[in-house]
């Protein structure tokens, strides 16, 4: 499971592009229903994922990770912008035909089917986003020196 939010963990080890990151179950954990559960870091063990290293980091390196920007407009798109505007067409195109066509209730039906098959369609393009897009270390963090 990705995180939603920038990260913080420490580079493990770098593997050619990737730099191995240790997350230690942060902010992202704490709010996602999965890791309340115990379903993705059972136990709050750290996890380890794979991330492009945009910001050239060396192993022993606290770095921030999160998604690109424009994969997260794209999530959102899919899962909030374009249903919703589907449930809206659908419920206009309903009311014009039932007006037609002297059909009761078939703005809240073609509303509803619009909505849904919006979904599902925005589900397997969500599938698709998630397989191909990958997490990102955007930045490593300065380190604070004991004294």
């Amino acid at each position: 499971m990705k995180p939603s939010i920038p990260e913080t963990g420490t580079v493990v080890r770098i593997e050619g592009l990737k730099a191995v990151v240790m997350l230690d179950g942060g902010h992202a954990c704490k709010g996602c229903g999965a890791g309340k559960m115990g379903l993705c870091n059972p136990g709050g063990n750290a996890r380890f994922l794979k991330a492009e290293n945009r910001a050239a980091a060396k192993p022993g390196d606290t770095v921030k990770v999160g998604l690109d920007g424009r994969v997260r407009r794209k999530g959102y798109l899919f899962s909030f912008v374009i249903p919703l505007f589907a449930l809206l067409a659908g419920a206009i195109a309903g009311n014009i035909f039932s007006e037609r066509m002297a059909i009761r209730n078939l703005d809240v039906i073609a509303g509803f089917g619009a909505m849904v098959a919006a979904s599902l369609i925005s589900y397997t393009k969500l599938r698709a986003l998630d397989k191909s897009s990958s997490l990102a270390v955007f930045e490593v963090l300065p380190t604070h020196s004991k004294q």
